[in-house]
């Protein structure tokens, strides 16, 4: 009887799982979304149960039938990360978790950098100092709610969380530890500078482990709510661009990813890790190291279109098929008009963290479709400027592009043609599942390795190639793009 895999990706917005069978088959998947709280400005907040009762909803759902459900032989995760969530001893949630895209703790922030700079953080945990993220949410409940801090037993992220919830054993795996900011990634451990500035000891945080390594079999009460047997197996996952990376079918240095979603994050792996760059640095799956810029507001502006500017109250939002359509008509360049997509301010390739988004260059020939052209030629230059770094620093022996824009070969060919470089889409949506599917076959001990488990999964591709005409004009409005952003922060101040 053939064996069956379960990936669950924990998201931001909801969560996804697959069943995928040792073949290689991707048998079924389901979604549950759920809420993200904005009680006030800079702040997001989540329901810690609500990951849960979509874990339980989606793996249901794929395991829904007897004939799977009694062959299921491991789950893995693959996660949201630098998401905080205080609880008792009993495992429970203290207070709302605190969501990675909060900004609450620029106090906490700058106190840590005037302790120990700007840069301790970086060089041990691999990602940048920032008014969110665990170790500084972590120092702000320690500051604005001491009463919770005194009766938290462990602060937890998405994946102890769960990995609690699911074995009774609270583990996190290398690739999110470092996102959490609290341990150095290159030893594996858990700093003590880090924690003695946090107020608190390794005894409230969970274990590390690498990815794709058993953490433990389902608690009766799990198995129970799961519908899964009870010699399942959680094989410990990997932070969500890593995961969606292995997915993709990256396993070498020099492959990169482009994933598209509410951020795009441009994923490289590279044979060793480079702090010098300034790109936020990880230990992925399939070995080696990671290296990582992310664009916060990436997806998330064309959705403020459709529902801000091209909706109405009869209508609701604008289809994006209408958005292609029409914006594939615009010309290049959308009439001189520019988006730059920094909602949630600019690190990277512009420093501006108080940056606004900003349109420059409109006036009245311009309609919504010039507008929906220039956003989504604004986010792809964002990202082929990123890709210059990477390119000045690694080789690229493949780039490939998933998410939400891949399925619309107008943005797709955009970055291909402003990159002027070759690029696939896998024709597969939720590949951070597969990515965890595999990861669980590697720690059970169906595969031998990531190598051997993706190689099982046959992904159809897409490939897109420069138009050289296309890739002339959008060099000259590159240039011009580069030139307006470096003026931009001035007026942010």
């Amino acid at each position: 009887m053939e064996r069956y895999l379960i990936g669950v990706d924990i998201g931001t917005t909801g969560t996804k799982s697959m069943l995928v069978s040792e073949s290689g088959r991707v048998v079924a998947h389901a979604y549950a979304g759920y809420e993200m709280r904005t009680p006030s400005n800079g702040r997001c907040e989540q329901d810690a149960e609500d990951w849960w009762r979509a874990v339980v909803k989606t793996v249901r759902a794929v395991a829904s039938e007897p004939r799977y459900a009694k062959n299921v032989v491991a789950l893995s995760l693959s996660l949201q990360g630098g998401t905080l969530v205080p609880v008792d001893a009993k495992g429970e949630a203290l207070q709302p978790a605190i969501v990675w895209s909060d900004k609450r703790c620029k106090d906490q922030r700058a106190a840590f950098a005037a302790r120990f700079g700007e840069d301790y953080l970086y060089q041990r945990s691999g990602w940048k100092l920032s008014a969110g993220l665990n170790a500084m949410q972590i120092a702000w409940i320690r500051d604005n709610r001491p009463d919770i801090f005194e009766k938290t037993a462990m602060f937890l992220s998405v994946p102890d969380y769960i990995s609690l919830r699911m074995t009774g054993r609270a583990v996190v795996d290398i690739s999110d530890v470092g996102i959490n900011q609290l341990a150095d990634i290159r030893s594996g451990a858990y700093d003590e500078g880090i924690l003695d500035f946090c107020g608190i000891s390794e005894r409230a945080l969970a274990e590390i482990q690498p990815s794709a390594t058993p953490i433990g079999r389902l608690l009766p009460l799990a198995a129970a709510e799961l519908g899964l047997p009870r010699n399942v197996l959680l094989v410990a996952g990997a932070h969500d661009q890593y995961a969606s990376l292995l997915g993709a079918g990256i396993t070498r240095a020099g492959d990169m990813l482009i994933g598209t979603g509410t951020a795009w994050v441009v994923t490289a792996l590279c044979d060793a890790p480079d702090f010098a760059s300034g790109f936020s640095q990880s230990v992925p799956a399939v070995g080696g190291w990671g290296s990582m810029v992310s664009l916060s507001a990436g997806g998330v502006c064309l959705d403020w279109f459709r529902n801000n500017i091209a909706s109405s109250e009869e209508e609701g939002g604008l289809p994006y098929s209408i958005i292609n359509e029409m914006a594939a008509q615009r010309r290049i360049g959308a009439s001189g008009l520019m988006f730059y997509p920094y909602f949630n301010g600019s690190y990277f390739p512009v420093l501006a963290p108080e940056g606004k988004a900003t349109l420059v260059g409109l006036d009245f020939s311009h309609d919504r479709y010039d507008i929906a052209r220039a956003i989504m030629e604004g986010i792809a230059m964002q990202t082929a400027w990123v890709l210059e770094y990477f390119r000045a620093k690694y080789p690229i022996r493949k780039l490939k592009l998933s998410g939400g824009a891949s399925k619309s070969a107008l943005w797709t060919q955009m970055v291909t043609d402003i990159a002027n470089y070759p690029v696939t889409t896998p024709n597969m949506s939720d590949l951070a599942c597969v990515g965890a599917a595999v990861m669980a076959g590697v720690g059970s001990g169906v595969f031998a390795s990531c190598e051997e488990g993706i190689a099982r999964v046959v992904v159809e591709e897409n490939e897109y190639l420069p138009d050289p005409a296309r890739a002339e004009r959008y060099a000259e409005h590159f240039r011009e793009y580069k030139r307006r952003a470096a003026l931009l922060p001035q007026f942010y101040r």
